[in-house]
């Protein structure tokens, strides 16, 4: 059986054709990831409790949509309020379900979350997980609103459910 040069490259052409299967992937899982962009449901207030320049120990912070629907929890090891907009979270766990009842899992060591824009901007490694597929890369920007999240520097996927492929 012939194999493909795009598939299983000779050394020269190695990181090309590395680089363009991974975008394929990251493509395939933004496409997973990211939900519907119909009407989006009503958002109830996205309320802290952290005091303004206060760090705040082992905070965990449900957040609901007007119905009461909960959409994503957020657990931080350490929390404190930059300003009015802006806090910074550290050891941040996020749980966010998506409409299927599916969880989706984010971790990021260190991040700053704007409460006027809802995005999440991580600096440091960061883990994206489903139960399907699992992503990790040097930083992130989440936006909790439309659960998008944009990945950068050296980003691996694992996609968990390959051998369901047909």
């Amino acid at each position: 059986m012939a194999t493909s040069p795009a598939f299983f490259p000779n050394s020269e052409n190695s990181v090309k054709s590395l680089l363009k299967i991974t975008l394929v992937c990251l493509a395939f899982a933004s496409v997973a990831f990211a939900e519907e962009k119909a009407a989006p449901a009503a958002e109830a207030e996205f309320d802290i409790p952290v005091p303004l320049g206060m760090p705040v120990k082992g905070i965990k912070i449900p957040h609901r949509d007007a119905n009461g629907k909960l959409l994503m929890v957020f657990e931080a090891e350490v929390a404190k309020k930059l300003d009015d907009a802006r806090i910074e979270m550290d050891d941040l766990k996020i749980e966010s379900f998506d409409d299927e009842g599916r969880k989706v899992f984010v971790q990021v060591a260190h991040s700053i979350f704007n409460l006027e824009s809802r995005i999440l901007v991580g600096d440091s490694r960061t883990l994206i997980r489903r139960d399907d597929f699992e992503i990790t890369g040097d930083s992130v920007e989440f936006d909790t609103r439309s659960r998008d999240a944009k990945m950068r520097g050296n980003i691996k996927m694992t996609i968990l459910t390959a051998d369901k492929l047909p």
